[in-house]
């Protein structure tokens, strides 16, 4: 379990377009939570930007993971 947590943290970070995408989403998480806090938009908005990102998450990162799974054993190479 170990090695697979260590695995998604690798493939959340190992290009810059990978971290852009996780500080963007997070930055826009919490912008929403700040808009709930003050009572500009319903919970049920937050919750369901915060479910939306969870699933888009999840779906991108075992799909990093297949990608480098497959590019570690094709030798490095590529397609």
């Amino acid at each position: 379990m170990l090695n697979y947590f260590r695995e998604m943290q690798e493939a959340r970070f190992a290009t810059s377009e990978r971290r852009i995408y996780g500080y963007g989403s997070a930055g826009i998480v919490i912008a929403v939570m700040a808009l709930v806090f003050a009572v500009l938009a319903p919970k049920w908005i937050f919750w369901t930007t915060f479910a939306v990102f969870c699933v888009l998450d999840a779906f991108l990162t075992r799909t990093w993971i297949s990608e480098g799974a497959l590019q570690a054993y094709r030798g490095g190479q590529p397609g």
